[in-house]
């Protein structure tokens, strides 16, 4: 934007707007057993969009090939047929999986959670980096979400499955290399702006006064 001629005075780095719930601090114990997952063992959130579009059971397949036990929680949004159908799937007896549709409770969902596994669209990265989840990228969408996935790798608070071959190996090397998850989450908690919307409000308001 200064490039482009507007005072650096003017300028601020706000980040996206997200739904103040995300600003609001929870507790992750509570977050588990409210919503009945397992407190032994890495939660990992499989999110699908409002829709459940995309190679979800495909990815879900993925998740279930991880060596370390997990509990799963694969979210099929609208999409009822697709929850039935994960719904249906055999999983190890070493992991605990949930499927859920559409809820309005996907933060505290995030709040539980310690890898989420999603495409990089603008709010969901944002949602995800302010409850303090580490992001797992799959499928970026070539332009924004592309330079959202690189702005993630470069600050280093997510990995990336470049194919979904790839997706159990890299995610099971995460969970069993301690140092390197936490690293990633204390990136997450450096880049993360749960308070965008009050900061744009507020900045925007400064800027009125000054003028006025």
């Amino acid at each position: 934007m200064q490039h482009w001629g507007i005072p650096a005075a003017d300028t601020f780095v706000t980040g996206i707007p997200i739904h103040p719930v995300f600003s609001t601090p929870k507790d992750k114990q509570t977050c588990l057993k409210k919503h009945a997952l397992a407190e032994d063992r890495p939660v990992v959130l499989q999110l699908s969009g409002g829709f459940g579009v995309g190679p979800i059971e495909k990815i879900f397949h993925g998740l279930l090939s991880v060596e370390q036990p997990i509990q799963l929680v694969a979210i099929t949004g609208r999409n009822e047929k697709l929850k039935e159908q994960l719904g249906k799937i055999d999983a190890p007896a070493r992991h605990q999986v949930k499927v859920m549709g559409f809820t309005k409770e996907i933060d505290e969902l995030m709040q539980a959670a310690d890898l989420v596994v999603s495409k990089p669209g603008g709010l969901t990265t944002s949602e995800v980096l302010a409850r303090g989840a580490v992001m797992v990228i799959v499928n970026p969408i070539p332009g924004q979400e592309s330079r959202n996935s690189d702005y993630l790798l470069e600050s280093g608070a997510a990995i990336k499955a470049n194919n979904l071959a790839t997706l159990g190996f890299k995610v099971n090397a995460l969970l069993k290399d301690a140092a390197r998850l936490e690293q990633l989450r204390a990136n997450v908690r450096r880049i993360a702006k749960p308070r965008a919307a009050f900061d744009v409000v507020e900045k925007s308001l400064a800027v009125l006064g000054r003028r006025s």
